[in-house]
């Protein structure tokens, strides 16, 4: 089937791999093979673009646009035009789905096969190189900010969940693929126990709820909806299975429980406190009562400053020093472009969830949910392979949806 496409189809497909195994291995290097894909894709741009068939990617268009706008009223223009510049995949991705108007199929294979490559080499070499340095399974080499290959352990996760769904939905009869779905799920489950990530945890969460819900809607069947208890119980007692697990999410609770009797008192009484879930809510509190002082914004570029400023004032040098950010995409995204920007990006994962269910791919679904349910938790797109990953997913969904609606027109 490969040997029958031409020389573009071929460069196509392959330039749509390369740049996700980059992006998952080495970030850094990732502009100039997305530069490669977008060249790639320039042979496909002849003929009717139906661009109204593509709607989702306009709200990541908007949101680049209104980054753009609180830059011009930014006083650290420096870090604004470097922000600005992570932020650029916002406007390209969108356009070059808004350009094509064929190559859907090809574009989608080499992305898929990208991050299921992609992934399968990172996980491995993870656990090589953990057993080889350490001599076991166990050690610093294990550590969520080590394991993997030169990545956040959040945006790991989202990824290996993600590339893990993309395979298991692959309908190839092929015997070699079979056994490779289960292989590399035991990948994915050993290598998300050893992140230890927070927004894996509720990722999965996430996806064990809107599995049967997914199902009762495609299926017309409301018994998968019977599945919801037995899901939660398998998932409470692997809490309870991991004295680690269980206790991370019973310290979580607790401190939640503290902070919820006063916000005020709470960051008084915690001040340079860096237990991962104290750091969650005090920097949310100081952050959402930035929002509430600057309903529009203050501006691309200046929102770490004026965040660091805010730490000082309440006695948190610590975390100046150690320039944190407010830990949740919604609050980050609200102390740079305002309360417009949060509905903007609300509107952004809404729309990405509905098109992704109706694109009948579940792993889309899955992947959509993901990103979605991680940004609660993390500032995912403050970093260049969250930006870049979102506006991947983003052109993904753009195309299957583009490429089923072209056959059927009428719906």
């Amino acid at each position: 089937m490969y040997k029958d496409k031409t020389w573009q189809e071929k460069f196509l497909i392959i330039a749509s791999a390369m740049m996700v195994i980059v992006l998952i291995i080495k970030d850094q290097m990732i502009p100039p093979f997305i530069l490669l894909f977008a060249a790639s894709t320039i042979p496909f741009w002849k003929g009717e673009k139906e661009m109204r068939l593509k709607k989702v990617v306009f709200p990541l268009i908007v949101l680049f646009v209104l980054y753009a706008i609180s830059f011009c009223f930014a006083v650290n223009k420096d870090q604004g035009i470097l922000q600005l510049t992570t932020r650029l995949s916002f406007l390209i991705f969108p356009i070059l789905a808004l350009g094509m108007s064929r190559g859907s199929k090809l574009v989608q294979l080499g992305l898929k096969w990208g991050f299921i490559l992609g992934s399968g080499f990172s996980m491995l070499f993870s656990l090589f190189r953990a057993v080889i340095a350490e001599g076991g399974f166990s050690g610093d080499a294990f550590h969520a900010n080590v394991y993997g290959v030169n990545m956040h352990a959040s945006y790991l996760a989202l990824i290996f969940i993600f590339a893990c769904a993309l395979l298991f939905t692959d309908k190839s009869p092929s015997k070699l693929i079979k056994i490779g779905k289960w292989v590399f799920l035991g990948l994915t489950v050993v290598s998300i126990f050893y992140l230890r990530s927070l927004g894996a945890f509720v990722c999965i969460a996430a996806i064990f709820t809107v599995l049967p819900i997914w199902k009762t809607l495609k299926t017309r069947n409301w018994k998968w909806l019977l599945t919801l208890p037995l899901y939660a119980l398998i998932f409470f007692v692997g809490l309870k299975s991991s004295a680690r697990i269980s206790n991370d999410v019973t310290a979580s609770l607790d401190r939640v429980g503290v902070w919820a009797e006063s916000p005020s008192n709470f960051i008084e009484a915690n001040v340079n406190n860096i237990e991962s879930n104290t750091v969650r809510l005090v920097v949310w509190t100081i952050s959402a009562n930035m929002i509430v002082q600057h309903p529009f914004g203050v501006g691309l570029g200046d929102e770490n400053d004026l965040l660091m400023r805010e730490y000082y004032k309440h006695g948190y040098s610590g975390y100046a020093e150690r320039r944190l950010n407010p830990h949740q995409q919604f609050l980050q995204t609200g102390i740079s472009i305002g309360c417009l920007g949060i509905i903007i990006l609300l509107v952004l994962f809404i729309y990405l969830i509905i098109s992704s269910f109706k694109t009948e791919s579940l792993a889309l679904f899955i992947g959509a949910i993901c990103i979605s349910v991680s940004c609660l938790f993390e500032s995912m797109l403050e970093r260049q392979v969250g930006v870049i990953f979102l506006s991947i997913l983003v052109f993904y969904i753009a195309m299957t949806r583009f490429e089923q609606l072209k056959t059927k027109p009428s719906e």
